[in-house]
């Protein structure tokens, strides 16, 4: 497998991961990738994992307005609300 592709950044700072590149990584839609800049002239990304606990073992958990409006959502859509927070928190430095 060829491991370079030349891509041109779009107007709008998007590019495309190539195919072959996702193919041979095992990227898939919905994975939360992390972007790290390597000076002078590099980035990183690097998919991170997002472990889904086992619905059985989630503590009682009372008290914030958080935690009683997340518990109201369905597990999938607090899946999903996790994985956005998580790429915000690692987004959040940059």
């Amino acid at each position: 497998m060829e491991r370079s592709v030349l891509r041109i950044l779009g107007k709008r700072g998007r590019t495309t991961i190539p195919r072959p590149i996702r193919t041979e990584l095992d990227f898939a839609p919905g994975d939360v990738l992390l972007f790290e800049s390597d000076p002078p002239d590099r980035v990183i990304i690097t998919r991170l994992e997002v472990v889904e606990p086992e619905e059985a073992e989630e503590p009682e958990l009372t008290g914030d307005i958080f935690t009683q409006e997340f518990h109201k959502l369905s597990y999938s859509q607090q899946y999903r609300l996790l994985t956005a927070l998580l790429a915000e928190f690692y987004g959040a430095d940059n």
